[in-house]
């Protein structure tokens, strides 16, 4: 039934928007490029009838709606000025520039006020909304004076900061699973001052160390705790933000623009989510980053200084992640295809123009194969063989039923920010491919975009997850905040009247960056919504004594859930036979294999959700 009245829905919406279209507005290689999303959207809508989730539920309308909007009212995005400025008084800066610091100390207050493991809701509403005067601010402000800019940028970044460094602050030990695993290698490369663990831990990211010497060097120099300086990485991946101000500074040559696109980077979701559970890829985020701003700043200018930086930080990434160095590799031959793509559509001369070279893309490859084929660690041969099972085995998503929980009204609206960015990326995407603004660059990166987000949305779907599609957002948001900045600043230059443009602006922003701030993926601590599908995956002190009180005294077999055994796994380290916890095929609990076990099983369990096994598979 809401299958049938979503798909309704978007067809009668995109109707009424289709009847005042013009024939000469498709007939355009940006208006086919809308078409086919208009297509795609509808394709997306209708798969809610096979399998549905929170994603296909809201993307395909989505696709739908927009596309067909930017062909509406494409003369009047194409024709105002990319150059846009609120015209406030200087009396008016100062006003929001005061507020800006009520709020962070309103914030900060509530913070410490509040109860343990707590962020209140208020301290959500000071920050979104301080990131919202941000944005009022650099679209009323020109910035002529490069200190003017670098105070703006650290404005950013305090909040930002304020932001990530409260929910990893809120326990005393690390933020979700993965990240426990990672304190324990940068103690033990501490202890040894060798790249060795002792048996019970894996040897993995001894072939992968760049990010955990990092931290050892940082907890040196500092004389830090390993905590704080597992944090000292997210704030490289938060420093990394200024390179999308350098690249979108590149593109486009607009100081606004680029600000605009690195304060949306700075509060977005994905990417806020590993500057606080800290891992590996934290830091390769920060260096996919830079590449891409090496690759572009290749291209204009000193192209052998950059070209020699540039193969220093594929070095950097590959010994740093192995999922960050395919994305990072993916990325790049995206841009070469991209090349291909607008050489082959806009230009009208017979001499190519690529963004990267063919010899920069084998570099990359060799150099990448080179590593990943490491006896010690063979990561191709395992990346591959799981692949292959993947597609012979787990791509059967036809046959698959959603979940409650991936259609509630809280699912969706865990995603609401998001969805808010990806209308303005599709609006600014369709802008960027238009005969009059299309470019090399543009080109490029919507190539790039498009690809990894099919692996986001494509790969689930079909079950195909050994690549963790799951992570791909984050280095997505690095050039997607550009088209997302365009997308908003030409949708706002249609308004003609000035309130307009200030509540407009107000009221998306402040949506945007509340739901980025408080869904499922940066507030697992203190949930105002959707507390039903958010895993708390932070532990306190009373659990962590309790736990090991039971560890010592009890020498049995022990059934935890899946979140909770990396952490005894890695940090408690007892010598007990763990179990996960179990369903059915029905999708119960077996409570046959809970007999003679002792369960672990927390009291918050009972209200947010737990991960299980099922059938006996992860």
């Amino acid at each position: 039934m809401l299958n049938n009245l979503l798909f309704s829905a978007t067809l009668i919406t995109c109707t009424l928007i289709a009847i005042k279209i013009k024939k000469e507005d498709v007939l355009t290689i940006d208006g086919v490029c809308a078409i086919v999303g208009f297509g795609l959207g509808v394709f997306i809508t209708s798969l809610n009838f096979i399998y549905s989730n929170n994603y296909l539920i809201s993307l395909g309308p989505l696709f739908a709606i927009s596309c067909l909007l930017y062909i509406r009212f494409r003369d009047e995005i194409l024709t105002s000025p990319l150059d846009f400025h609120l015209d406030f008084s200087r009396k008016t800066l100062k006003i929001i520039n005061i507020l800006y610091w009520i709020c962070i100390s309103v914030a900060l207050i509530t913070y410490y006020q509040a109860l343990p493991y707590y962020r209140p809701p208020i301290f959500f509403i000071c920050i979104s909304f301080d990131a919202t005067l941000l944005g009022l601010e650099l679209l009323a402000s020109n910035y002529k004076d490069t200190l003017n800019i670098f105070k703006f940028i650290f404005k950013i970044l305090l909040v930002s900061l304020i932001l990530r460094g409260s929910a990893y602050f809120i326990s005393p030990y690390p933020v979700g699973s993965d990240p426990w695993a990672h304190a324990e290698y940068i103690k033990y490369f501490l202890h040894f001052h060798h790249l060795i663990v002792p048996p019970d831990l894996s040897v993995y990211y001894c072939n992968y160390p760049i990010a955990h010497l990092f931290a050892c060097a940082v907890n040196l120099i500092g004389n830090i705790s390993i905590k704080e300086s597992m944090f000292m990485i997210g704030v490289v991946l938060t420093l990394s933000t200024i390179f999308v101000y350098f690249i979108v500074k590149i593109i486009t040559n607009n100081i606004n623009l680029a600000l605009l696109s690195t304060l949306l980077l700075n509060f977005a979701d994905f990417h806020i989510q590993w500057s606080i559970e800290v891992i590996a890829m934290t830091f390769g985020i920060a260096i996919y980053a830079i590449i891409i701003y090496l690759i572009l700043k290749m291209k204009k200018t000193h192209q052998i200084i950059y070209s020699v930086l540039s193969i220093l930080c594929l070095v950097i990434i590959i010994w740093t992640h192995t999922v960050s160095s395919f994305i990072c590799l993916v990325s790049v031959i995206s841009l070469y295809v991209g090349s291909f793509v607008y050489n082959a559509i806009y230009r009208e001369d017979k001499h190519n123009d690529f963004l990267v070279s063919y010899t920069f893309c084998m570099i990359f490859f060799a150099v990448l194969i080179y590593h990943w084929m490491d006896p010690n660690y063979p990561f191709y041969e395992q990346i591959t063989t799981t692949l292959v099972y993947s597609l012979n085995e787990e791509a059967k998503f036809l046959g698959r039923a959603s979940t409650i929980a991936d259609r509630n009204w809280a699912s969706i609206i865990n995603i609401l920010g998001f969805l808010v960015f990806m209308f303005f990326g599709i609006i600014g995407s369709l802008y960027s491919v238009s005969q009059k603004y299309a470019n090399n660059i543009n080109v490029s990166l919507i190539s790039l975009n498009f690809i990894l987000f099919f692996v986001f949305f494509a790969f689930p779907v079909m079950g195909i997850r050994n690549i963790l599609p799951y992570r791909w957002p984050a280095f997505i948001y690095v050039s997607f905040m550009l088209f997302v900045g365009i997308g908003f600043i030409r949708l706002l230059t249609i308004l003609k009247c000035k309130p307009k443009k200030i509540v407009f602006t107000v009221i998306i922003l402040l949506m945007a960056f509340f739901f980025m701030s408080t869904n499922c993926f940066t507030n697992m601590d203190s949930p105002i919504y959707g507390g039903e599908i958010t895993k708390k995956r932070i532990l306190t002190e009373s659990e962590m004594i309790l736990s090991k009180y039971i560890y010592n005294f009890y020498d049995g077999p022990v059934i935890v859930d899946v979140q909770a055994e990396p952490i005894i796994r890695d940090y408690l380290k007892e010598t007990i036979c763990l179990y996960y916890l179990l369903l059915t095929p029905d999708g119960d609990i077996d409570w046959n294999h809970m007999n003679d076990k002792l369960t672990i099983w927390r009291k918050v369990s009972l209200t947010r959700p737990v991960q299980v096994q099922a059938y006996g598979i992860g």
